[in-house]
């Protein structure tokens, strides 16, 4: 008598290889179903871009606005109280060599 080979899980036989790639109607649904619900992802993440955007362009136009404040503020005050920018600056405290200006503090 013969001693036989033990059987493993190798020897199992199943159909996985032997189905041939044809349509199969539940696997299209599945397909359909996850475009369907990427689509929505996708939907939700560019409205919520769009309101990120529009979130950024609000603060751009309101930083605009008070720089210009700002600007018209200072543009008011220097009219008003004219600055001697030439004064300010001691020539005794300018050394001049060949590099150009260097100011001594």
């Amino acid at each position: 008598m013969a001693i036989q080979k033990r059987k493993s899980v190798k020897d199992i036989k199943t159909h996985a290889g032997i189905v041939n790639k044809r349509f199969l109607p539940h696997e299209a649904y599945m397909r359909i179903t996850t475009l369907e619900m990427e689509r929505v992802h996708r939907i939700r993440e560019m409205e919520s871009a769009r309101q990120r955007i529009k979130t950024v362009t609000d603060r751009i136009k309101e930083i605009d606005i008070e720089k210009n404040i700002l600007l018209d503020r200072i543009k008011a005050t220097t009219e008003s109280f004219p600055v001697n920018t030439k004064a300010s600056i001691k020539t005794d405290d300018i050394a001049r060599d060949n590099r150009g200006q260097l100011l001594r503090y």
